[in-house]
C-alpha cells in the first residue's frame, strides 16, 4: 500500500491516521478477462454469452452480463458470507437502469443443477455480448469518496488518495466481488433506498467491455443476513456512470 501512503503524506494527512485508515481495507476480488489478465489466476467467471440457466427456467429477457463461479473464489478473499458453491448469473438492462426493478435480475444456480445455455424467447432478444473467460486476483480495497468523521478527519482527502492511486495497487477488471464500492455519483450503500438492513456490496458489473462504450458500473447490493441465507431475490442493482 506504498502508493497510498506516499501519496496521501504528501497532502499532508498524519502518519497515524493514515494507518488507521488503512486498517479498515476489506478485501476483494477481481475477475479480469483471460486476455487482458496479467497474471495466471484461475478462471472463476465469464463475461457474455449465453447464460447457462436450469433446465425448465425461463430464460430473463435481459441482457446477460456475467456469470461468478462461487467455488472458484477462495474462502476468506472477501469478508462475506458466501456460500461455497453454485454459480450466480446477472443480468441487466444498461440503456434502461432507472425504470423500476424490471431492468436487473440476479439467479443463482445450485451446484449439480442441470442448466443449458439459451437465449430468452421472443422477437426482440437482448444483444449477446461477445464470451470472455474472467481470471480472479486478490485485491484490496478502500472507499474512493469519503468524509471527514471525528475519528478520520481527513477523510475526504484519504477518499481522493485512494482514487488516484488505486490503480498501482489493485486490478482492473469489469466484475468486482465484494469490498468497496466504486464510486462516481451516488453510493450506492448509502444513497439510495433499500429499506433498513445492513447492506453490503455484493458484487460490480461494469466498464466499457459489458455497457457498449459507455463507462458505466452496476452495483449489487445485498443485506447480509439474505447472502448468508442465500436470498439472492433479495439483492439490489443501482447503476452509476461516469460524469
Amino acid at each position: 500500500m506504498d502508493p497510498f501512503r506516499e501519496e496521501a503524506r504528501g497532502r499532508g494527512v498524519p502518519e497515524d491516521e493514515i494507518e488507521r485508515w488503512l486498517g479498515t481495507v476489506r478485501p476483494c476480488v477481481t475477475l479480469t478477462p483471460v486476455g487482458q489478465a496479467p497474471f495466471d489466476g484461475a478462471v472463476a467467471g465469464r463475461l457474455g454469452g449465453l447464460p447457462p440457466m436450469a433446465e425448465g427456467e425461463p430464460v430473463p429477457d435481459l441482457p446477460f452480463l456475467a456469470s461468478v463461479d462461487l467455488a472458484a473464489v477462495p474462502s476468506g478473499s472477501t469478508d462475506l458470507p458466501l456460500p461455497q458453491d453454485g454459480t450466480l448469473l446477472f443480468f441487466a438492462d444498461t440503456e434502461e437502469p432507472w425504470d423500476g426493478d424490471d431492468w436487473y435480475r440476479l439467479v443463482y444456480v445450485p451446484v449439480g443443477t442441470p442448466v443449458s445455455e439459451r437465449a430468452p424467447g421472443g422477437d426482440w432478444p437482448p444483444q449477446v455480448l461477445p464470451v470472455q473467460d474472467l481470471r480472479l486476483s486478490l485485491d484490496p480495497s478502500l472507499p474512493n469518496r469519503a468524509s471527514g468523521t471525528e475519528e478520520f478527519p481527513h477523510g475526504d482527502e484519504l477518499g481522493s488518495v485512494w482514487w488516484k492511486t488505486s490503480g498501482e495497487m489493485q486490478t482492473d477488471g469489469p466484475v468486482q466481488w465484494g469490498g468497496c464500492p466504486w464510486v462516481w455519483n451516488a453510493d450506492p450503500l448509502t444513497e439510495h433506498d433499500h429499506g433498513p438492513g445492513d447492506r453490503v456490496l455484493l458484487a460490480e458489473v461494469g466498464g466499457e467491455d459489458v455497457t457498449e462504450g459507455e463507462l458505466g458500473i452496476d452495483h449489487w447490493v445485498i443485506r447480509r443476513d439474505d447472502l448468508s441465507a442465500g436470498r439472492f431475490t433479495e439483492a439490489r442493482a443501482c447503476y452509476d456512470m461516469a460524469g
